[in-house]
């Protein structure tokens, strides 16, 4: 119908056109009155090739039975679907966004485990939340199911002074297990973590053994999901210690909601034994099929590491692989989808040029690749690998988006305003103010002043000032102790942007750990490398060499990796000891 109507619109169009030149024109009343200009008016207006297609050919059979002649039109060359990708700042916000309010749950579960183990209340609020979970125990107690009904947890009281003295059945269900927003949070932080489809995601079985540890490294994980559209299994990779990864959230999810499985698969045995009572009876098959669908929907629920308790309904809830509820929003007036409201959230502290723009489940997926694919140099098969494709044709379309060149047109935009400001107005060319402008716009007299005394500072291993080489930052030395006179032994400079002062000579040093991020990641997995600090190393790393000569970077690199290939200079991966031959 949507063809046809496109047609109709095109025939209108064609008539209303000749009338407005004083042309006459027969109206289409019937196949015999499409003729060429038709066609050529549908090049014209970039009519897609399956509308005008599936036309043609009702015409063509039409016309065949009227005895006329056939029209050899050819359709329209096929136009690939232009796809634009989130920028990956963006992107990146929106994964720290999902990474907080996952870590806020882990932090309310972890609340509600030390309150009812005997920790004593540090506040009025928290003397609350006590009181409503030693009533959910209560109520569990008393109604022998971890997932008690309403009227259960009320045991007679009345709504109105339940809520009054401070009781809440969200607050109550929130302390012991998920909430919709909760598995939401999980849900799409998994999405970004993974790069897979929301439907492998949603089918994992949490009865099998989706999970298992790294055959070569015991701190590492290996996931795997089933892509029923391809048939093939798809892997993913992380970090035991990782709160944040795909198989820990997973996991933890599991072991949280174990006791809503259990009442689950005990109301599987009950519906199945009736399902075969109903059998044996003989009982209509229009009630047999729908205790059939009862029993499947609870198959699924047992399998779903995805369980969640709503207080809207008094079952046990979860997000069904057949249907697209995880992309519902939960919170009324955020918008239509869950990605909706968190955005609009993030928006709401933004300025108007910085809004996040609106982003789906399926943009992460692309994110991935593009991720995967700027990491690798641009190699497509590493791509293909990290998204589980069978065949480079697949992956290409992945790579298809138009922000990937934006992006790339945008960065050298920024870099040559920057280059050519500083040649004109400073009559100089500073490689350091050259990429803090391309960065942030501009460098004003103070920052070009505490560059200069930058400049008297010590140096890395990797030609990098440091404005306290004594006093590391912990997320990068986190044994360190500090006595005033050891020094820094990480030395991984880009990643401690509170001492680390990039020089124009730094171009040696920070081209030799680029060349060795780059070794440490081809023996690394893409979730591994992603879910490590040696990604951001690396990005860092190349945004300051954004600053210097492109073919200078490229030589130097290039020499670097020549000498860990040939053995002469050893990979620094966590410590900072130099191992030159």
């Amino acid at each position: 119908m949507q063809a046809l109507r496109e047609w109709w619109r095109l025939f209108d169009v064609v008539e209303g056109d000749l009338a407005d030149h004083g042309v006459p024109s027969q109206k289409v009343r019937s196949v015999k009155d499409i003729g060429e200009l038709h066609r050529q008016r549908a090049f014209d207006d970039n009519m897609r090739r399956g509308p005008f297609g599936a036309v043609l050919a009702a015409i063509n059979i039409a016309r065949k039975a009227q005895g006329l002649r056939q029209l050899l039109w050819s359709r329209p060359a096929f136009r690939p679907r232009a796809r634009h990708l989130p920028p990956e700042s963006q992107v990146r916000e929106v994964r720290i966004a999902l990474k907080h309010g996952w870590f806020a749950t882990l932090d309310r579960w972890q609340t509600a485990d030390e309150l009812l183990a005997g920790r004593e209340p540090t506040d009025a609020e928290e003397l609350r939340l006590l009181r409503n979970y030693r009533m959910l125990e209560a109520a569990q107690l008393h109604a022998g199911q971890p997932r008690p009904r309403k009227d259960e947890v009320l045991n007679g009281r009345n709504a109105s002074s339940f809520y009054a003295d401070g009781f809440s059945l969200s607050d109550m269900f929130r302390g012991r297990y998920p909430d919709a927003e909760d598995i939401r949070y999980a849900f799409y932080l998994c999405l970004a973590s993974t790069g897979w489809n929301p439907s492998v995601l949603l089918t994992i079985d949490a009865n099998s053994g989706f999970i298992e540890t790294h055959p070569k490294d015991p701190t590492r994980y290996l996931l795997r999901g089933y892509k029923a559209r391809s048939r093939s299994e798809q892997y993913s990779e992380g970090l035991y210690k990782s709160q944040g990864s795909a198989g820990v959230v997973i996991q933890t999810l599991i072991s949280r909601t174990e006791p809503l499985r259990v009442q689950l698969r005990k109301e599987l045995n009950r519906q199945e034994f009736e399902y075969q009572r109903m059998l044996r009876d003989g009982e209509p098959a229009e009630q047999l099929d729908a205790q059939r669908k009862v029993v499947t929907k609870l198959q699924i629920g047992v399998s779903s590491p995805w369980l969640y308790v709503a207080t809207s309904t008094d079952e046990i809830v979860w997000l069904d692989p057949n249907l697209s509820v995880y992309a519902k929003g939960v919170n009324g007036g955020e918008g239509t989808s869950f990605l909706d409201g968190l955005i609009g959230r993030l928006n709401a502290d933004r300025s108007r040029d910085q809004q996040i723009a609106p982003m789906t489940a399926g943009d992460f997926r692309d994110a991935f690749a593009a991720y995967a694919y700027r990491i690798s140099g641009g190699m497509v098969l590493y791509v293909m690998k990290a998204l589980g494709h069978k065949s480079p044709q697949s992956t290409q379309i992945y790579l298809n988006k138009t922000q990937l060149n934006d992006q790339s047109v945008e960065l050298f935009r920024t870099f040559s305003n920057a280059l050519w400001s500083e040649i004109k107005v400073h009559k100089r060319l500073d490689p350091t103010i050259v990429a803090k402008c391309s960065r942030d716009g501009e460098a004003n007299a103070v920052e070009r002043a505490r560059l200069d005394s930058y400049r008297t500072l010590s140096r890395s291993r990797i030609g990098v000032g440091c404005k306290d080489p004594t006093r590391p930052p912990a997320h990068i030395a986190p044994n360190f102790r500090v006595d005033g006179r050891a020094m820094c032994h990480v030395q991984r400079c880009m990643l401690c942007l509170e001492h680390a002062v990039i020089f124009p000579d730094s171009l040696p040093g920070l081209t030799k750990r680029l060349a060795e991020l780059r070794a440490i990641q081809r023996r690394m997995s893409v979730i591994a490398f992603l879910e490590s600090s040696f990604g951001q190393e690396m990005e860092n790393t190349e945004l300051a060499l954004s600053g210097f000569n492109d073919d200078a970077v490229a030589a130097s690199v290039r020499d670097w990796e020549s000498r860990i290939y040939d053995g002469t200079h050893f990979v620094i991966d966590l410590d900072g000891l130099q191992g030159e031959a």
